[in-house]
C-alpha cells in the first residue's frame, strides 16, 4: 500500500512539474495560426508566466496530407508561434532548439490533438540589480524610459478580426494601462491605432474605432479626458511595409501605440 501510493505521488509530481515546463497550443486543420482557444491559454499563460525563458518549440502535424507538405506545415506553425514570443518580448533561450517532425511521431487517435506546437520553458532569476524592474509592469517600465514624443506599443491588447471589439484575455494589460494613468498624474498620451494588411484604406479600417475604444476604457475608470485623445493612422504607419511576409509581421503592423505627449 505504500509503494503504491509513493508511486501514485511521484506520478502526480512529475505530471505537475511537467505541466509547469510545457506549453501545448493547438491548430485547426491545415492552418498554420493557433486557434481561438489556443490563444486564449497564451494569453493566460504570458501573463502568468513571469521571469521564464522559452529552450524548445517542436511542431506537429496530423496524418491528413503527405508527409513533405506536413513536414513544412509543422515549420510554419513553429515560425509563427516564434513570431508570437517575439511579439511579446519573450525571453528565449541563445541556444533555443526547435523541430519540426510533421507527422513523424506517435499520433493520437483523436486528430486534433496532434496539430500542435509544444513550447518547452524554465524559471529563470533575475539578477539582483533588476529585481525591483521585474516588479513594474512591462508598460510602466516602457514608460519610465520614454521620452516625450516617443511611441510606445501597447503589447497584448487584442482585438476582434475587423472590429474593435476587444477580446477578454485584454483586460490584464489595460488595467496596467490604467494602474499607470493613475500613478503618473502629468501623463497625457495620444492613443494611435493601426491596422495591417489593407494596402487601400476602405470599409474595413477599424484603427481610429479601435483607438477610440482604448480611449473610452480609460475615461470610464476615472482617467480625465484632458489627458487623452485619441487618432486612427489606418495602414499608413506600418512597420513592416505590405503586404506582409508572415504572421509575425502582420501582428506587428496591426498595433495601438500611444504618444507621449507630456510627461
Amino acid at each position: 500500500m505504500i509503494v503504491r501510493c509513493f508511486l501514485l505521488w511521484c506520478s502526480l509530481n512529475f505530471y505537475t512539474l511537467s505541466a509547469q515546463d510545457k506549453l501545448v497550443l493547438f491548430f485547426n486543420s491545415n492552418e498554420d495560426v493557433i486557434n481561438e482557444e489556443s490563444q486564449k491559454n497564451f494569453n493566460t499563460w504570458l501573463y502568468n508566466a513571469k521571469e521564464i525563458e522559452v529552450t524548445n518549440i517542436h511542431g506537429y502535424c496530423d496524418s491528413i496530407d503527405v508527409k513533405i507538405y506536413n513536414m513544412h506545415l509543422s515549420k510554419r506553425r513553429v515560425d509563427n508561434v516564434l513570431a508570437l514570443l517575439k511579439t511579446n518580448k519573450v525571453m528565449l533561450s541563445k541556444n533555443i532548439q526547435f523541430s519540426f517532425l510533421g507527422e513523424n511521431f506517435l499520433q493520437s487517435k483523436i486528430l486534433s490533438e496532434n496539430r500542435k506546437v509544444e513550447i518547452l520553458f524554465h524559471k529563470v532569476q533575475p539578477t539582483t540589480a533588476k529585481n525591483e524592474e521585474y516588479k513594474k509592469s512591462a508598460i510602466e517600465l516602457n514608460l519610465s524610459k520614454a521620452y516625450v514624443g516617443d511611441l510606445l506599443k501597447l503589447d497584448n491588447i487584442n482585438f476582434l478580426n475587423l472590429s474593435d471589439q476587444l477580446l477578454p484575455e485584454s483586460k490584464p494589460a489595460l488595467l496596467e494601462l490604467i494602474s499607470v494613468m493613475k500613478k503618473t498624474k502629468d501623463l497625457e498620451i495620444e492613443i494611435q491605432g493601426h491596422i495591417c494588411c489593407q494596402k487601400k484604406e476602405g470599409q474595413y479600417d477599424v484603427s481610429e474605432a479601435r483607438a477610440k475604444r482604448i480611449y473610452d476604457i480609460l475615461i470610464e475608470n476615472g482617467i480625465k479626458k484632458e489627458r487623452l485623445s485619441y487618432k486612427g493612422f489606418g495602414s499608413k504607419k506600418p512597420i513592416y511595409p505590405l503586404p506582409e511576409k508572415d504572421e509575425y509581421e502582420r501582428i506587428a503592423n496591426r498595433r495601438v501605440e500611444i504618444l507621449i505627449v507630456k510627461k
